[in-house]
């Protein structure tokens, strides 16, 4: 590229078009080498951590409970609420190269849930899903409206057979469901299919209304994404994503940390406090 991304204040009417007729965009070169050197790293310190789990205590416990570092799907790695773990996640919060996409394609975006997923030889190709109703996502007037977009940052190489998010494009405005038993998984051979490769420093963001998965990790490298989820602020996504709610919230104490426009994108946490002690929730200077 000949500019760095991040220098980029505008969505062009082209990105527009192709995120409207797609469901989703690729931000090619997105972050900066040197950002994504540091994510990694400390992606990789985290998964080799044992993780107290003891800041949860107080909270409901639900079925399917995501922990911190969750090893429940066999040949993967998730770790939850990213900005309690290292404050090298902090920098993808409102990060210049995408924040003008989600207020283009959002309006008033909040940050909540942080995650990453590393991916390991052998693990299986995941069920095609969405995770907001096709009839949400809406365009009126010339303005864009996706109530929950997703950004998606690779850190690492994501070619065929590691394991890529796959999309069916245009399938965030579909009338039709798949029901054919082999087109549950994420198979290219299901009709529209194709898989989201790219390069470290690659950012692919798309509306929840896309069908999308995972397809099955075939090459016996590490594969690893950093997912943050936003969500319209007059969403409130705790209450139908309870399985992950207790790892939105961040405390005074991680926030103090953010810049304006990160404390912008966080606002909803300001006004929202789990009904126990936190460490630095009596700290707030909110």
């Amino acid at each position: 590229m000949s500019c760095p991304r991040e220098s980029i204040a505008s969505v062009t009417d082209e990105e527009r078009f192709l995120f409207d007729i797609q469901g989703f965009l690729v931000l090619r070169g997105a972050i900066e080498p040197e950002l994504v050197a540091a994510l990694d790293a400390a992606v990789v310190a985290n998964e080799a951590k044992d993780h107290d789990e003891r800041w949860a205590e107080g909270l409901p416990v639900v079925h399917g409970q995501h922990f911190t570092k969750d090893t429940n799907v066999e040949n993967q790695i998730r770790l939850n609420g990213l900005p309690r773990l290292d404050p090298v996640f902090d920098q993808l919060i409102a990060h210049p190269s995408y924040l003008p996409y989600l207020k283009a394609f959002m309006g008033e975006p909040q940050l909540v849930n942080t995650w990453s997923i590393s991916k390991y030889a052998g693990r299986e190709a995941t069920g095609w899903h969405h995770g907001l109703p096709i009839e949400d996502y809406t365009v009126r007037n010339g303005e864009i409206f996706s109530p929950i977009l997703n950004v998606i940052t690779m850190l690492t190489p994501n070619h065929p057979g590691d394991g890529c998010f796959t999309v069916i494009p245009g399938s965030h405005k579909k009338n039709f469901t798949l029901h054919h038993e082999r087109w549950g998984s994420a198979g290219l051979d299901t009709p529209g299919a194709i898989e989201i490769t790219g390069e470290p420093g690659d950012v692919f963001l798309f509306t929840e209304a896309l069908t999308h998965a995972g397809a099955k990790k075939t090459t016996s490298r590490r594969r690893t994404t950093l997912q943050y989820n936003h969500v319209h602020q007059h969403r409130c996504s705790p209450m139908w994503d309870h399985h992950n709610a207790r790892h939105y919230w961040m405390p005074p104490s991680i926030r103090a940390r953010f810049g304006l426009s990160q404390r912008e994108l966080t606002r909803w946490m300001s006004y929202t406090l789990p009904d126990r002690d936190v460490p630095g929730a009596e700290k707030s200077n909110d």
